[in-house]
């Protein structure tokens, strides 16, 4: 409000801006490529009332309204036709390069006699943003004289200034750029420099006040592209090797992208051209490309390193065996061999036959380079071995082992005539296996599955082509002539790994890919190519009868009444999974309150199943998910578990009761899902095996719910409402994903089906026990804002509305485990569901209900349920000042189950009291089921109701809902 009113005394009214972006946002290293503004039609958008404008310019488009709200709405209105992006792989033909590097013999001198060529593109991920970040910045413009004033939430003032001078065509005294902090890494940076720009123009444009809603991270990706062509002698020497790039550093900031405005400002600092050059023993090399780059040394041994693989495929030789055939480097050599055999590589023909479902393959690359490390230049080594699997059925691309080897040296010492050979000391091996999980899904820039407590071991930038989760190095002390050089993950090390993992594709399926980042639908796709029936070409013209018949044949998927086992595997080894990827599990667990449904009640050993789940089918048992190879899932391939998790089919094909929230857990981002069955499979294994499912006909033919999940169940990933802040989206993920709220929180249908709409998280029943509405129907005397949510799932207890009893009192005790700013996510989201709450903090008095007539019977009823409750309650609950006496002092009159349409929850909570609360801080509560019996259980209840919910009716059917609980155990 401070900046709003600054900027309306400024200069008049604030309006509001919201942009609309193109489709497609590229950048081939020296202009724009994205979609382009074809056609604008804004006569609907400008006769809502309060827009005032739809400004475009070039390619930014943004619509100018009274309110932020009008102009978020009305973007739609707005008709746009875009044309579609450039071909990125021609930008490296059609824009040439400058001559950075050349060594021995030129193409036109070699005698080559045969030629490869190929073209590769490495796009560097967008930074990942904290759960806590908000998704969108607010930044403001006013004029300012003949100058304009911006004032940023964080940003570099004076770097800001400079960019605007250029752009507006302003002297730099003329901008007065304000911030209220630095930024916190890079990508603040660059988010301040977006919005700094796009607002100082809409605000010269508009010639008033200006307030501008942006996304952070709306800008473009970094793409370097390849052109490498090699030549090879009539004996398969290595000829000329041409290397040719398009790359900057960074697209420019938005507001000179989309308007195609020079960029003036200068770059970083470029790499040494050297250091691009390739390691073998080639007879000519030549490097060209965008002069004075900072180009990724990843992305350069990515291209380098693939394309090798090709050449030594084009000659018909081993991988590994080529490389060492023309490396010179003795070192690197002694390396090679280090890792290959600790890998027990063995030489594959280039072309072999690829049959089966289980495709595997695997793949070499390797590095070398110098790097700055202890004030002086130290030479590093780095190999790779990685081995994938594709599953034809699934689509499922996974990596299964990873053997890599590094070593450093001071580089004098790497330059001396005299190598000595590497003993155990000097190549530090990873284990021979190493777990890694590759979340080739996960789209750059959303952060609704970050994890607070998370971390990554291996920077993201070196890997990104995989996805890959954290790597943690365990290796020997170094050698003693490296004493001051610590041995990291990180840097030269993991610069062969996407080149590795690209080869063992190829190794596996015969399909090359030359762009990253990949993916198991990359493979899908060139192999369904490769499949097509020769008669294609005949019915293509029919192609949208054939896109129809797979959109069908994906639907009915679900509804096959089996499916097909995926084979068991042996366990894998509990050391295979970096902590970090352990942790990040746990907290996946923990938010799925795994523990609480897969352990048996009364000491049962947690996961290992046999907690009796009660539906209106009959009674559900939950299974063994430690990694027991006979009993639990230990002999289950993260492909089986993903099925099974997003699906609901078993390992075997046999589909799964959705009593197990498969609906939920189908919304889990693939890191999370990888990072929990790496947890689960670092467990004990326990070998227990519950009881058999008690349903009754026709529910316990599995083969039905093959129609439930066509009627009810989509298998899709969270994806997050780009209208919303992060912390909602962070929210609203946990709750409709791993927290899997709804399965307890909303109604369900006479199937068994969740119902949504208006009826999501409107309550439901779960084990006899209500689970309350979580929005405005909820029957709290007091509406649940965010920070009552916040501290009830934190601590199990709020003042204004109770204590957490029953089945929720487990799952506060898990989620107490999240992070904070996790559990602040949920309550966030949940919060938006009630309005009201947020508008009044105090609920209103409530208003008597008439008084009802008041028979002999009730009033016998009434006073003996007061003496029961001075006697056995009022020490603990009693209203006003007193002692208390264990943990926490509840109050009666906001307790939602005191107000509820049912006093099942009450019963419950009565009879079998709080034996395991939330928090051991909150105290227990005993149970009354051997004290009180019926009768006086129905008085307690009569004198509760009408004391502490006088606007409410009395409760019916009190005598049938205390036997009910009476036969129930308490959770």
């Amino acid at each position: 409000m401070q900046h709003e009113t600054a900027a309306t005394a400024a200069a008049g009214r604030l309006l509001h801006a919201r942009l609309i972006l193109p489709p497609a946002l590229s950048w081939d290293g020296s202009r724009y490529c994205g979609a382009r503004l074809q056609r604008i039609d804004t006569a609907a958008a400008l006769q809502t009332n309060g827009v005032r404008q739809v400004l475009a310019m070039k390619h930014l488009v943004a619509v100018i309204a009274d309110s932020d709200a009008l102009a978020r709405s009305t973007r739609h209105l707005v008709r746009i036709s875009w044309s579609k992006s450039d071909d990125m792989q021609s930008a490296v033909r059609t824009h040439g390069g400058t001559k950075l590097f050349a060594r021995g013999v030129s193409a036109s001198s070699s005698n080559d006699t045969t030629q490869l060529d190929a073209v590769y593109q490495w796009q560097a991920p967008k930074a990942d943003k904290h759960a806590s970040d908000a998704a969108t910045l607010v930044v403001l413009a006013a004029p300012a004289g003949d100058g304009m004033r911006i004032d940023l939430p964080f940003g570099n003032p004076r770097s800001i200034a400079q960019e605007l001078s250029s752009l507006l065509g302003l002297e730099l005294d003329k901008i007065d750029v304000r911030s209220h902090r630095t930024p916190a890494d890079a990508r603040e940076s660059a988010d301040a420099s977006h919005a700094a720009g796009v607002v100082a123009l809409l605000c010269r444009q508009c010639r008033a006040p200006l307030s501008l809603v942006m996304a952070t991270d709306a800008g473009v990706a970094q793409t370097t592209v390849f052109q490498l062509r090699a030549g090879f002698g009539p004996d398969g020497a290595l000829g000329h090797y041409a290397q040719q790039f398009d790359h900057r550093t960074a697209p420019p900031p938005l507001a000179w992208l989309l308007t195609e405005t020079p960029y003036a400002l200068s770059d970083a600092g470029a790499a040494p051209p050297s250091s691009l050059a390739p390691p073998y023993d080639w007879a000519g090399v030549e490097i060209a490309g965008t002069a004075g780059a900072d180009l990724p040394l990843a992305a350069a041994t990515f291209a380098q390193e693939a394309f090798f693989d090709e050449a030594a495929g084009k000659n018909g030789e081993d991988s590994v065996q080529y490389r060492l055939d023309h490396l010179p480097d003795a070192h690197g050599v002694q390396l090679i061999r280090s890792v290959t055999q600790a890998a027990g590589w063995l030489p594959r023909a280039p072309e072999r036959a690829r049959a089966g479902q289980i495709l595997r393959g695997r793949g070499f690359a390797y590095a070398s380079t110098i790097e700055q490390d202890a004030a002086q230049p130290v030479q590093s080594w780095s190999a790779w071995v990685a081995d994938v699997e594709y599953d034809r059925a699934s689509g499922e691309l996974s990596i299964t082992k990873v053997t890599a080897g590094h070593d450093m040296r001071p580089a004098a010492a790497a330059a001396a005539a005299d190598v000595p050979a590497l003993d155990a000391g000097q190549a530090h091996l990873l284990g021979e296996q190493v777990q890694l999980a590759m979340a080739s899904t996960l789209v750059p820039g959303n952060s609704f599955d970050a994890w607070a407590r998370d971390h990554q071991l291996v920077p993201s930038d070196a890997v990104h082509s995989a996805q890959l989760p954290a790597v943690e190095v365990v290796a020997s002390p170094p050698a003693p002539y490296l004493k001051d050089v610590q041995l990291k993950a990180g840097g030269a090390f993991t610069l062969p790994a996407a080149a590795a993992i690209a080869n063992a594709i190829h190794d596996a399926t015969g399909v090359r890919l030359r762009s990253a980042p990949f993916s198991g639908e990359q493979v899908r796709l060139a192999l369904a190519a490769d499949e097509k029936p020769r008669g294609w070409r005949r019915f293509k013209k029919y192609g949208w009868l054939g896109g129809a018949a797979a959109a069908l044949g994906a639907t009915l998927t679900l509804a096959m009444p089996w499916r097909p086992a995926i084979a068991p595997i042996q366990r894998p080894d509990s050391n295979l999974y970096s902590a970090a990827t352990i942790e990040r599990g746990r907290l996946v667990a923990l938010a799925g309150d795994c523990a609480v449904c897969h352990t048996a009640p009364n000491g049962g050993t947690v996961n290992a199943g046999g907690h009796a789940l009660q539906t209106p089918f009959g009674t559900i048992y939950s299974t063994n998910i430690t990694p027991d190879e006979k009993t639990g899932i230990g002999n289950w391939s993260y492909a089986a578990f993903e099925r099974a998790m997003r699906e609901g089919v078993h390992r075997d094909g046999r589909n799964l009761y959705p009593a197990f929230p498969y609906t939920a857990f189908a919304k889990i981002s693939e890191a999370d899902m990888q990072s929990l069955y790496a947890y689960l499979m670092a467990q004990p294994a326990v070998a227990a095996r519950p009881p058999e499912n008690e349903l009754r006909f026709p529910f316990n033919l599995r083969p039905l719910l093959s129609g439930w999940n066509l009627l009810f169940h989509k298998a899709e990933v969270y994806q997050p409402d780009p209208a919303r802040s992060a912390l909602w989206n962070r929210g609203a993920y946990l709750v409709e994903g791993a927290g899997h709220c709804t399965a307890c929180h909303s109604p369900r249908n006479a199937l068994g089906a969740e119902k949504g709409g208006r009826e999501y998280l409107t309550g439901g029943m779960v084990d006899g026990w209500e689970a309350p509405a979580l929005t405005a129907r909820s029957k709290s005397p007091n509406p649940w804002t965010e920070n009552e949510l916040f501290t009830y799932l934190r601590t199990g207890f709020s003042s204004k509305h109770g204590i957490a009893a029953g089945p929720m009192a487990p799952v506060v005790a898990e989620l107490s485990q999240l992070p904070a700013g996790d559990v602040r996510a949920i309550a966030h989201y949940l919060a938006s569901f009630n309005e009201a709450a947020e508008q009044s903090q105090a609920a209103p008095a409530p208003t008597p209900l008439s008084a009802p007539v008041m028979n002999e019977g009730l009033l016998l009823s009434q006073a003996n349920g007061k003496r029961l409750f001075q006697g056995a309650c009022a020490a603990c609950h009693q209203e006003g000042t007193g002692p208390t006496l264990f943990g926490v002092r509840p109050s009666l009159r906001v307790n939602t189950n005191v107000h509820s349409d049912t006093p099942d929850n009450l019963i419950h909570v009565i009879l079998h009291g709080i034996r395991e609360p939330a928090n051991p801080d909150l105290g227990y509560m005993p149970g009354f089921a051997n004290s009180f019996n019926d009768a006086q259980m129905s008085d307690l209840l009569t004198y509760l109701r009408s004391s502490f919910a006088p606007d409410k009716p009395a409760w019916n059917g009190l005598d049938a809902s205390i036997a009910r609980s009476r036969e129930q155990t308490s959770h």
